[in-house]
Formats: structure tokens, C-alpha cells, sequence
């Protein structure tokens, strides 16, 4: 008998934004889901991170921001996270999981309904602003085996049997983070404004509303995370030339940012990578 299509595709990408590519595939599992068509207009994906590790054993995950908020819930709570302007850390220890919606750049608009710059840097309990995200209902969401039941049954308790009212900003915000993200060319608010088709203070009002964060922290934190990507696969990349590819009018400026965001200097980031990539399992 032919399997049934999968209705949730797994979505792989080269670099999510983790910092320690090596440690943390040998710590915890991570898997990433397209949502349905109904909810891609505001979401980016599901994921799910899984872990069991020894007795007594712990491990660190260091994530890279992003300008996405997020919705996530553990057998213990369920709790929406802003954009974290920082390093996002979260401790792995015994067994367990996290299952997670984010939110496309200004997806979450629509359903929280005033500007998400309020949550930057804050979390909410999650039934503040999905009421189906009661405790029998993250319950049954967290022990569903299954992966492609256990989004179906996150996607009910976002919608609550309807999809928000269409907010055609948020296609447009969702579309100019696009640009910023893939246009190595736009490395100011005034080119990507440009480039967007819509004046400064325009493109400023639109994140805060809807990305919670500034076109210019978003433009920085992409650049930020290719030097990241960078590290992780070069043998040795040149840092002042990476730095002037990117934008930057000096190495010192480029590395206080990564710095400030990745929480050491590129070279010492790219020195914790290679000993972790050849650290026996």
C-alpha cells in the first residue's frame, strides 16, 4: 500500500544560526516544518528540538537572533518570545523536547494586533494571545508521537477555528526582511529603503509594527550572520576583507558587533568551531 503525502514538508537549510554546528548534532535533534498553505502567509516554520543526553550531562545551545518571534511550549509551559536582540541560550539536560512555531517577519502582527516591538527582548504566556494553548491541549501537542499530527494540532491551537484578518503589511514587511536578508549589497537603511520602494520613516514605522526590531539591526544582524556562516565554513577567512565586503568601514567595528552578538571575536569563534568539529562523539 502506497504512504499517504505528508501534508508538513521538512524543511532543510544550510545554516540555521547555530553557533556550534558540531556539538550541537551531537546533543540535540533539530527538524524544521513548512506549514500549510492557509498559515504561510504568517508562519515560517515548525520545529522541533529533541534531546537525551546522559545522566549528569549538560549542554549550552547558542542560536543566533533573528527578526522572527516565536511560540513555543514544553510539557511545562507554553510562552512567546520576541526578537531577542542577543545570543539566544538554552541549557539541554536529561530528556526532553520543545516544540516551536516562528513566525515570518511581521507574521505575528496580525495576531497579537498593536505593534510587536512591545515584545522585544520579552516573553508572554502563550494563552494570552492563543486561548487554545490551555494545558490539556500542550499536553497533547507534547506526548503526539507523531510529527505531522503533532503540528496539525499546533496549527488548531493557532487559528481557534479562524485565520486572522489579511493585513497586507505583512507581506510587505515579511518581503523587505527578504531583501535585507538576501541582497549582500544593502548594508544601510537608506539603500534598503531604496531598494524597497518606500521612504526612512516609512520603513521605520513598518518594523516597528510589525518586526520588532530597526531596519538597521536587521541589515547588521544578517551581514553578522554570514560572517557566522563564514567560520563555520572556511578554513580561513580573511576578517578585515569580510569585514569591507559587508559594510563595515573597519575590522574593529565589524568584530565589536559580532562580538556583541555572538559573544566572542570572530577569530575566537572560528577557533571553538574547529575544535568542536574534530571533538570525538
Amino acid at each position: 500500500m502506497q504512504k499517504p503525502a505528508k501534508r508538513f514538508e521538512e524543511k532543510r537549510d544550510d545554516f540555521a544560526g547555530i553557533l556550534d554546528p558540531a556539538g550541537s548534532a551531537r546533543s540535540y535533534g533539530l527538524n524544521r516544518y513548512r506549514p500549510s498553505p492557509a498559515l504561510a502567509p504568517f508562519v515560517e516554520h515548525y520545529w522541533v528540538v529533541s534531546w537525551e543526553l546522559p545522566e549528569g550531562a549538560s549542554y549550552l545551545a547558542e542560536v543566533l537572533p533573528h527578526p522572527n518571534l516565536n511560540l513555543a511550549f514544553t510539557r511545562e509551559r507554553g510562552w512567546v518570545t520576541g526578537v531577542t536582540t542577543g545570543r539566544y541560550d538554552y541549557e539541554v539536560k536529561g530528556a526532553g523536547a520543545v516544540f516551536g512555531v516562528m513566525f515570518r517577519p511581521g507574521g505575528f502582527r496580525p495576531f497579537f494586533g498593536r505593534a510587536v516591538a512591545e515584545l522585544t527582548d520579552a516573553t508572554l504566556d502563550a494563552a494570552t494571545i492563543f486561548p487554545r494553548a490551555t494545558e490539556t491541549a500542550r499536553a497533547a501537542l507534547m506526548v503526539e508521537p507523531d510529527r505531522q499530527q503533532m503540528i496539525a494540532l499546533a496549527e488548531v491551537i493557532l487559528t481557534d477555528g479562524e485565520l486572522p484578518a489579511a493585513d497586507p503589511n505583512t507581506e510587505l514587511a515579511a518581503g523587505i526582511v527578504e531583501l535585507a536578508r538576501t541582497d549582500r549589497e544593502i548594508v544601510s537603511v537608506a539603500v534598503l529603503a531604496r531598494r524597497a520602494g518606500v521612504n526612512e520613516r516609512t520603513l521605520q514605522h513598518l518594523f516597528q509594527h510589525y518586526v520588532a526590531s530597526s531596519p538597521k539591526w536587521v541589515i547588521r544582524l544578517y551581514r553578522l550572520v554570514e560572517a557566522a556562516a563564514r567560520a563555520t565554513a572556511e578554513d580561513a577567512p580573511n576578517w578585515t576583507e569580510v569585514a569591507h565586503e559587508l559594510g563595515y568601514a573597519d575590522q574593529a567595528h565589524f568584530s565589536n558587533d559580532f562580538r556583541r552578538i555572538v559573544g566572542r571575536a570572530p577569530t575566537e569563534y572560528q577557533r571553538d568551531v574547529r575544535q568542536s568539529a574534530t571533538r570525538a562523539p
